[in-house]
């Protein structure tokens, strides 16, 4: 690299060189002025001008080290700071300590070194308002990644979306099976109401943004009051350019100018993890589920049973279970084939799950066995529930044609903690006990344990 000389070196060189020049012109001025030819240019007189504009000259310098070379070594300073920051970051991903407070200069004048001194401080917020942005975005990406309970990353993504815009309600709304649903909200009075608001389906179906100036419609909740926003964002989801979800930002304040880049990066890492949820989803859906009946398989049904089994023993609640088992099934399969008889199953499953309560759980347990989860129910209870199930199927036939085939179901039902057993799966035993205690006592009848 080409060195030359500093800056004040270089200054200090003209303004001794200039203060010399003052000095030997000075006789010349003096000859105007009337000065004797011989007076002006007169050795002692010659002598003493050129000294006085070397003095001149190197007073200035000194003045010019005083009162701008403290000003330019803060300035360097600072910036140094801003370079090692950037040096860390390039090296391991860490944001150094060049924040704000502690690279800005103080403006203590409104001259060009005041002006300069404000410039650069707006270029160190800029910079450190980057570096946050960046930050964040990691942090919200490698949470996304990680990240597969739908609920969840709703919960954590508004959160996010929310402190980095500064809004002060939210929603996340998703497309549920062709239908709009409400996935998550923070603050939104009567927020499932979102999911019919014309702004919002019409910012999904486009795939565009919406501002909407003093929505009447939207009433966030605070902590003490209700008010209406000023600005309300509507911001699409799209994964592979297809629109999947919707974010909701109010903000009492109409928002800051600069947040739409930010926002943009947050929902692209929002799509990709929602993407990745809504087929996890999926996948434990279909793991779950029977795919006959679409009632929860025997796998996961008794994982439900250990749940509600732990959670009643915890809290001594009852917790009641039903076994249904269809009478004569292999005679509606011998008379009239297996796809008849799946008909049949799915019938009875649909009668199940009228005749039982909201909350219940019902699974496929075997081939032609149910088996139903009762929580809070008492050997009462579900003998009640049995009995109501067992009359709907007995009075509604499965079509065939010109044919209504008929079936009957035996029932067996125990509960606890009225029953002393040492595990779920005791409880189900004795349900089945009772269950075969119906068959062999003529069938079509619920026996309790």
């Amino acid at each position: 690299m080409k060195h030359y000389p500093n800056t004040f070196f270089r200054m200090a060189f003209r303004m001794v060189g200039f203060g010399l020049l003052m000095g030997i012109v000075f006789p010349f001025f003096m000859l105007l002025l009337g000065v004797p030819k011989s007076v002006a240019f007169g050795g002692f007189f010659l002598a003493s001008c050129i000294l006085a504009g070397l003095i001149v000259g190197l007073v200035n310098i000194r003045i010019a080290k005083v009162t701008v070379k403290r000003k330019l070594s803060v300035l360097t300073g600072k910036m140094n700071e801003v370079k090692d920051s950037i040096i860390t970051i390039s090296e391991n991903g860490k944001i150094g300590d060049c924040n704000p407070e502690h690279c800005c200069i103080p403006v203590e004048t409104n001259d060009d070194f005041g002006q300069s001194a404000q410039a650069f401080n707006e270029l160190i917020e800029a910079f450190s308002n980057s570096l946050r942005m960046l930050d964040d975005i990691k942090t919200f990406t490698a949470t996304f990644s990680s990240q597969l309970d739908l609920h969840s990353l709703a919960e954590y993504a508004l959160d996010r979306v929310m402190s980095g815009t500064g809004a002060d309600a939210g929603a996340i709304l998703f497309d549920q099976e062709s239908d709009f649903a409400l996935l998550h909200s923070f603050g939104i009075r009567e927020a499932g109401s979102l999911v019919k608001d014309p702004h919002v389906l019409a910012a999904f179906a486009k795939g565009e943004s919406c501002r909407i100036l003093h929505p009447a419609e939207v009433i966030v909740e605070s902590t003490l009051t209700q008010f209406h926003p000023k600005e309300v964002l509507v911001e699409p989801v799209k994964f592979k350019n297809i629109p999947i979800a919707v974010i909701l930002l109010a903000k009492a304040e109409p928002f800051q100018t600069g947040y739409g880049k930010q926002l943009a990066i947050f929902t692209q890492s929002l799509a990709v993890a929602l993407h990745n949820a809504l087929e996890h989803e999926q996948l434990q859906k279909l793991a779950a589920l029977d795919p006959l009946t679409g009632v929860l398989n025997r796998r996961f049904g008794l994982v439900r049973l250990r749940e509600e089994y732990v959670r009643s023993t915890r809290k001594g609640i009852p917790l009641g279970v039903l076994m249904f088992d269809i009478d004569h099934f292999q005679r509606v399969n011998d008379t009239y084939g297996h796809v008849i008889g799946d008909r049949v199953l799915r019938n009875i499953t649909g009668l199940i799950r009228c005749g039982i309560r909201e909350g219940d759980v019902l699974l496929r347990y075997g081939g032609e066995e149910f088996l139903v989860i009762l929580p809070g129910a008492s050997k009462e209870d579900a003998a009640t529930i049995g009995e109501r199930v067992r009359h709907m199927i007995k009075e509604n036939n499965t079509e065939y044609g010109d044919q209504q085939i008929s079936v009957t179901v035996s029932v067996g039902c125990d509960s606890l903690p009225e029953s002393s057993i040492s595990g779920e799966l005791d409880l189900v035993a004795n349900a089945d006990e009772a269950l075969y205690r119906a068959k062999n006592s003529g069938r079509d009848k619920c026996v309790v344990h």
